[in-house]
């Protein structure tokens, strides 16, 4: 495709050949105060109480369509087109899922500003690729705008949700979410890839019993969290000691009460959601209403070899026009 200010080609090499990218949204030195709650560090069991009645998991799945090397002049510019799903599952007396959406976006690096890209697909209507930009020109810095599209969905639709259960659990972290939440929304980290402890605090994790968490603590920033550790299931001997140990975290400007409150009732609910190895190979923490969620969000995205055709066939347009 050409339009006189930039150019878009393929890379020729496969989306999928570099399998997913992590990206960090938390990577920077923040001081952490782990005597917010307790003066010892040792293991909480909470206390039984009434189940909520009603509980929200919002999630979101991203697959990258093409990725584009872009002529702007005399710089080649990293891009990617990609889609996204994002919806939620409400559980009260059954599990349901709900409020799905599909997004599609054409992401440039270097701060380039894209037109909206439209594929047409035969009898089937067309793709619209809505433009976004991202300041670095890395491979990498299209994956995050495609990221970031993704977190910005989910995080609205768990602000939304929360006037509507008891509790919003958000997976990943809550670094997109805004003060526009009415009610109590958690972010719920499958993966542990950083280490906010030291290791005399960090000691106690493969020590925590299914259904026990750690005090909270408080990561400092320009958001700060209250975060905690909770233990949802037990992996097997073989397997690491932290195998079903989750951090969550919840926004610090609810306060400290609603967070331990939070911090007790994913203690004692979180266990019940937890997946089995059998169906998941991110189990125990891939709990089951999310990978219920993400199973009918993929089918959502439309078949990945239509949507590549139908992105060639437009560009090929372009090419021999």
């Amino acid at each position: 495709m050409s339009n006189g200010r930039y150019s878009l080609r393929l890379d020729p090499w496969s989306a999928e050949f570099e399998g997913m990218v992590q990206v960090s949204e938390d990577d920077e030195a923040v001081p952490v105060d782990i005597r917010v709650e307790q003066p010892a560090w040792s293991a909480i069991l909470p206390p039984a109480v009434p189940a909520p009645r009603r509980i929200a998991f919002v999630d979101g799945v991203r697959r990258i369509e093409h990725r584009l090397l872009i002529g702007d002049g005399e710089r080649t510019v990293f891009g990617l087109l990609g889609s996204f799903g994002v919806g939620a599952v409400r559980v009260e007396s059954a599990a349901r899922v709900e409020h799905e959406t599909i997004g599609r976006v054409a992401v440039a690096g270097g701060g380039l500003a894209l037109e909206p890209f439209v594929a047409p697909v035969n009898g089937r209507g067309a793709l619209l690729f809505e433009p976004r930009s991202e300041p670095d020109n890395t491979p990498v810095a299209p994956v995050e705008g495609l990221q970031k599209a993704m977190r910005h969905g989910e995080a609205a639709l768990a602000e939304r949700l929360s006037a509507e259960v008891d509790v919003v659990f958000l997976d990943g972290p809550l670094t997109f979410l805004t003060a526009a939440a009415r009610g109590s929304v958690v972010g719920f980290v499958k993966r542990l890839l950083r280490n906010y402890l030291d290791p005399s605090a960090h000691a106690l994790l493969p020590r925590l019993d299914v259904g026990e968490r750690t005090p909270l603590f408080r990561i400092a920033g320009r958001e700060p969290r209250y975060s905690w550790y909770v233990r949802i299931a037990r992996g097997r001997p073989i397997e690491s000691a932290l195998t079903g140990v989750a951090r969550l975290e919840a926004p610090a400007r609810r306060g400290l009460a609603e967070a331990r409150a939070l911090a007790d009732l994913s203690a004692r609910e979180m266990r019940r959601f937890a997946s089995d190895a059998a169906r998941d190979p991110r189990a125990p923490q891939n709990l089951f209403p999310i990978g219920g969620l993400e199973a009918r969000l993929k089918h959502l995205l439309g078949d990945a070899s239509v949507v590549r055709r139908a992105v060639e066939a437009r560009l090929h347009s372009e090419v021999t026009a």
